[in-house]
């Protein structure tokens, strides 16, 4: 059990970063008319979806939460002072009013950027702080997916 208050805040922020970088893409991939772009969005949708259930399995019960997050764990708060930080996914946001509110598909890709390169420093630096193995291996394991991520978001934007 994580006997500190900041080994569970990190693990709740760690799944609000993967629930918020899920209902991101998802819209995204429904809104995009780009078929390339509507590809790559739902790759990135599901990729954050199995990295909340990774997160859920192995550190929800050590941090004293339930199986699952519940629909009231991620209600979703106003996003607007936060637009464009890239922290935005570690936020409570309203996820359905970002993507309506970007209405250029560079706008969401920059976003998306920002988002992956925070996620990245964000578990790299959880890697640093775990105190077991398995929670440095699990923080370095979903640093480097989001790292690929960032590359999938760079080669779209540059294409």
């Amino acid at each position: 059990m994580f006997e500190h208050m900041e080994e569970k805040e990190a693990v709740k922020t760690a799944a609000l970063l993967e629930v918020n970088g899920y209902r991101f893409y998802k819209l995204l991939a429904e809104k995009t008319e780009n078929k390339e772009a509507r590809t790559v969005f739902k790759k990135l949708a599901d990729d954050e979806k199995r990295h909340l259930k990774l997160i859920e399995t192995r550190f929800f019960p050590e941090a004293g939460f339930s199986d699952q997050i519940t629909e009231e764990e991620i209600e979703i708060e106003d996003f607007i002072e936060k637009e464009g930080r890239a922290d935005i996914f570690a936020k409570r946001i309203n996820v359905d009013d970002l993507v309506r509110s970007i209405d250029d598909p560079k706008k969401a890709l920059k976003v998306a950027l920002d988002t992956e390169k925070h996620s990245v420093k964000y578990f790299e630096g959880l890697s640093i702080i775990s105190k077991t193995e398995e929670g440095r291996r699990m923080y370095k394991e979903l640093a480097e997916e989001e790292k690929s991520h960032v590359v999938q978001i760079e080669a779209m934007i540059a294409g």
